[in-house]
């Protein structure tokens, strides 16, 4: 009976020992994702300790653990299919198929499933990237990609940066080819918060800043010599808008003496009620009398010519009409808009 009993211990000792080394052995297994190879051993394990209550739970979670393998095996189908958001269901459903589970092999489950499904992401930002988005949806992609844990996911973030800036950039220089300043620089200022260190974005925010300060000074130039041509011209307008081109006083064939004479407008806007006042002067140039007479037509625009023509037969008779000449004492005018 001794006997018996010390070959009983040594036998369940060694089916424990087997069990446990199996058990251990399944468990390597599993965390490399050959959960049939596992799952065999569990079983194996099993058979040499029936009551080794680890082996038989991971034993059936082993079946758990290949029902979602299959799944994330199927993801990649749908992934070449394009079908990102069917792929990225179903790694939540995997998921959620595991809440109830604890463990060392969960959280290697777990992780994988993190890993396809990052996958899946990468490979639909990819695929967009492929279709030349906008600006605005290629942030959008970077702010996915970010939060990506992959080992591809930071030269994929690196090439959305670029294309971002590539896109800021173009939209700024077109605002700048128009002088849309302050857009411009809105535009870059945006770009680099998704690439702040970016030298292309600010050396572009540079040569903006500087256009748009020579563009307000030339402008300012531009009013000062706008204003100051103003000025000129008005002052041209108010005092010297009138040029005599001729004028003269002949005796006609009733012995009459008839002033007429041709003007000229000098100005830059059209003038009206164009008088003319001058003096008849004997041939000591005495004044024989005063004289105002308007001009026709009423109303002269820049570089039109207008005409005087005015008969007086009132002339002393004791004057020699053919001595007579005349002086020009003022010319007056309105101009455009004024009464």
């Amino acid at each position: 009976m001794l006997i018996a009993g010390i070959g009983l211990h040594f036998y369940l000792e060694y089916n424990n020992s087997t069990a446990q080394s199996l058990y251990d052995e399944g468990v390597e297994y599993a965390l490399e994702g050959q959960y049939s190879r596992a799952q065999s051993l569990f079983e194996e394990s099993l058979e040499h300790n029936p009551n080794y209550e680890a082996a038989e739970i991971n034993y059936d979670f082993m079946s758990v653990a290949l029902e979602v393998n299959e799944k994330l095996n199927n993801v990649d189908t749908l992934v070449d299919q394009g079908a990102f958001q069917q792929a990225v269901q179903i790694t939540e459903e995997a998921e959620s198929q595991l809440s109830s589970y604890n463990g060392e092999i969960i959280n290697f489950l777990l992780d994988s499933i993190l890993d396809k499904r990052n996958e899946v992401r990468m490979s639909q930002v990819e695929q967009r990237l492929a279709d030349d988005p906008g600006a605005e949806e290629l942030k959008i992609l970077l702010w996915q990609v970010q939060s990506l844990e992959h080992e591809d996911a930071e030269s994929l973030e690196e090439m959305l940066r670029e294309r971002i800036v590539s896109h800021t950039a173009n939209e700024a220089n077109e605002k700048l080819q128009t002088n849309q300043f302050t857009a411009a620089i809105s535009i870059i200022e945006d770009g680099l918060r998704y690439a702040p260190e970016n030298e292309r974005l600010i050396s572009l925010q540079t040569t903006i800043e500087n256009q748009q300060s020579d563009f307000e000074t030339q402008q300012q130039e531009r009013i000062a010599q706008a204003l100051n041509q103003y000025e000129l011209e008005q002052e041209q307008n108010e005092n010297n808008a009138i040029e005599v081109v001729g004028i003269e006083v002949n005796v006609n064939e009733y012995d009459e003496m008839q002033v007429t004479g041709e003007l000229l407008s000098v100005a830059t806007k059209p003038i009206h009620s164009i008088s003319v006042t001058y003096k008849l002067l004997d041939e000591d140039e005495e004044e024989i009398l005063e004289n105002e007479t308007y001009a026709f037509p009423d109303t002269l625009y820049p570089d039109e010519t207008g005409q005087i023509d005015h008969t007086h037969s009132d002339i002393p008779e004791d004057i020699d009409l053919d001595e007579i000449t005349i002086s020009i004492e003022q010319i007056s005018w309105y101009l455009d808009g004024q009464e």
